[in-house]
């Protein structure tokens, strides 16, 4: 039935209910005149309300007023009705009601208007516990959905009410004069929105947290990025350099209770040397060459002349059958994988109990041992290889600042440093790419300054490292040899070979790095030739990688009962988890180094640094800053040439740490 000129309608707008008179019609639309003097076009399924009342006027201006006072009478009487006492009137009886059949009831002894009709409607629809109204007509909700609509409706006011008491504790927080150390509170609203801004920071968008968080942030009018993490540091939860690396993958600085059980075991029994059909070389003049600072020593050598040539003795802590496979410590050493260092702090892969105490090279204290010996001449042919379960105890240890002057005046440690150099020579003759790139180090002391230094590795740290490498390629060796199953490193060829392997050219190094091949550890015994060696793993740092800790229980139990302890199979399986824990390490060192790096680089914006160019494209250079090593890539200046290995003049442009942001800009005043 078509609307009536000025008939009386109702629709919803904007959460409004608009009361409105019929001027005519368009089409299929009704073009209206509301109680708010708007015209509208609607389409009849549009209105709520529009039964049998008619109002007249002169003119659009009495319309209106007689149509704002239908809407005061509608709303006036919307708010009589107890719509729980007509629910339960009405909830065993139909299931749907005409509004004017509900109006009857809901308004006893008041003759029923359109108005009424109307207001109940508008009641219904407010309240929307009881009732719904559908298609012209009003529906009694079942006692069950009364219930989870009530259930729901709880649950939002108190959503909303912890909102509103999460915007005060924030707005608190972000005055300028509040005290940040208040207004930390054991107040369970505000522990709740702690942990989901907590977790919003961990986890971004994938939290369960994050539709909440965001709306809080929005409702104070806090728009910038970073201002959930600010917010927890003003509130004194996490610090200004909190790593939440950390946090986001799971890794914990603590041991549980299982694994500190079993190292208080291994603590106990290591008070009584196991020298049973070990060699005993405790006579042999052992020392440590470490930095001032460490405490895990997994490693010591020793030097011999044997008719003419040179035993080396590369000694390594025995670890690995005192943790067994399966054991609490066993399964958190391979889920971390590795000791990962850190400018600010070290998170070690086994308790400091272990790894710097019981376990470790101490100065004047025995030791069981898993010992390499290896003949060399002055050349650096290898004659002889031996590996034996032992018995060692380290004379002296030294700092590698110390062996560095030694090297200089000492014919031990000058006769180590020269064969050292001539297996290096071996191994570039077989087609090794040792690259001589300083390595950035970066510090953070206990009162948060920051030092950073490029330090080439010195002459003792050298010495060092091409022992440890011989060691390796003889347990490598060994476990081929013995058809033991193993995890053995393997490096494809370079993508292009540019220098010799004897290059020490900053440059030329560099750009070498940037073709080397990607490195490969599984069960395979493949040639290494960033190494230059036909086989190779990793055993000599058993307190620190868990490759090695494995490494080291297959050799050691094939030297103890004459067989493997590893299959090949066994090996996949702790490689899997292993490569988890290498991939999760190498993401919190390299996102934490360069946090900090970011900080130490934020307070010399400005600064004219030096960089040199690496890579000329047509319309982009790359360049590396030749005081921390880091890769910048910069637009092509107008008219300009560039060279491989020139140096340019650059600064920073923007820098934020914890949005791991760094850009750069030419210096010249020109480039924007």
């Amino acid at each position: 039935m078509e609307l009536l000129n000025n008939q009386v309608v109702e629709f919803i707008e904007n959460q409004r209910f608009i009361c409105a008179v019929c001027i005519g019609k368009k089409g299929s639309r009704y073009h209206l005149l509301t109680h708010l003097g708007r015209e509208v076009n609607l389409s009849r399924n549009r209105l709520i309300h529009d039964k049998g009342q008619i109002i007249s006027g002169k003119n659009r201006e009495e319309l209106k007023e007689k149509l704002v006072s239908i809407n005061e009478r509608r709303t006036q009487l919307s708010n009589k009705p107890d719509l729980l006492e007509l629910w339960e009137l009405v909830v065993d009886e139909q299931s749907s009601w005409t509004p004017c059949e509900l109006a009857e009831l809901a308004f006893t002894g008041e003759e029923i208007t359109p108005d009424h009709e109307a207001a109940i409607i508008r009641a219904v629809i407010d309240e929307h516990l009881h009732f719904k109204f559908r298609e012209g007509r009003i529906h009694v909700l079942s006692r069950e959905n009364v219930e989870q609509l009530l259930l729901q409706k709880k649950k939002e006011e108190e959503r909303q009410r912890r909102l509103e008491k999460g915007i005060a504790w924030l707005e608190s927080l972000w005055k300028k004069d509040s005290d940040q150390k208040s207004i930390v509170t054991p107040d369970e609203d505000i522990s709740f929105w702690i942990d989901a801004i907590k977790s919003f920071c961990i986890t971004g968008d994938s939290s369960e947290d994050s539709k909440i968080v965001k709306q809080l942030f929005k409702e104070c009018g806090l728009k910038d990025s970073s201002a959930p993490f600010k917010s927890l540091v003003k509130a004194g939860v996490w610090s200004e350099d909190e790593n939440l690396d950390l946090l986001r993958f799971g890794v914990e600085r603590g041991f549980s209770k299982e694994c500190i059980d079993q190292s208080l075991k291994i603590i106990e029994a290591a008070k009584v040397l196991d020298d049973k059909d070990r060699l005993d070389l405790t006579h042999l003049n052992t020392f440590t060459i470490d930095a001032p600072e460490s405490q895990d020593l997994d490693d010591a050598l020793s030097i011999e002349e044997k008719d003419g040539k040179w035993q080396i003795g590369i000694h390594i802590t025995d670890v690995g059958l005192k943790i067994p496979p399966g054991t609490p410590l066993f399964e958190e050493a391979i889920s971390r994988a590795t000791t990962i260092y850190l400018p600010d702090e070290k998170i070690p892969m086994l308790p400091k109990e272990l790894s710097e105490g019981v376990l470790s090279l101490f100065e004047g204290e025995k030791r069981e041992a898993i010992s390499f010996l290896v003949t060399v001449d002055e050349k650096g042919h290898i004659f002889k290889q031996e590996i034996f379960r032992s018995i060692i105890q380290v004379s002296k240890r030294f700092s590698y600042e110390e062996v560095d002057e030694l090297i200089k005046t000492d014919e031990k440690f000058s006769r180590l440093y020269n064969l050292a150099n001539a297996l290096k020579k071996k191994r570039i003759e077989k087609g090794a790419l040792p690259l001589p790139i300083p390595e950035l180090l970066i510090r953070v002391d206990e009162d948060g300054e920051i030092s950073v230094e490029l330090c080439l590795p010195g002459p003792s740290r050298f010495l060092v490292s091409e022992f440890m490498i011989l060691a390796n390629a003889c347990a490598a060796n060994f476990l081929k040899d013995k058809d033991l199953a193993g995890l053995f490193r393997s490096q494809p060829e370079p993508r292009e070979r540019i220098i010799t392997g004897e290059d020490t050219d900053l440059l030329s190094n560099l750009r070498q790095r940037r073709l080397i091949s990607r490195g490969h550890l599984g069960p395979e015994a493949e040639f290494h030739h960033g190494l230059g060696l036909n086989v190779y793993t990793t055993v000599t740092s058993p307190l620190r990688r868990a490759l090695d800790l494995l490494m080291q229980q297959q050799i050691a139990h094939y030297l103890k009962e004459g067989k493997a302890l590893y299959t090949t199979e066994d090996l996949e399986k702790h490689l899997m988890i292993l490569e988890q824990g290498l991939q999760t390490a190498s993401a919190i060192k390299q996102n934490r180094t360069r946090y900090w790096l970011l900080k130490y680089l934020s307070k010399r914006v400005e600064t004219p640094l030096k960089a040199l160019v690496i890579e000329v494209g047509q319309r982009r250079i790359q360049a590396v800053l030749k005081d921390y090593l880091i890769t910048v890539d910069l637009p092509r200046l107008p008219g300009r040439d560039y060279q491989l290995g020139q140096e340019i003049d650059i600064k920073i442009k923007k820098v934020d740490p914890r949005e791991n942001i760094l850009k750069f800009q030419w210096l010249e005043e020109e480039m924007i």
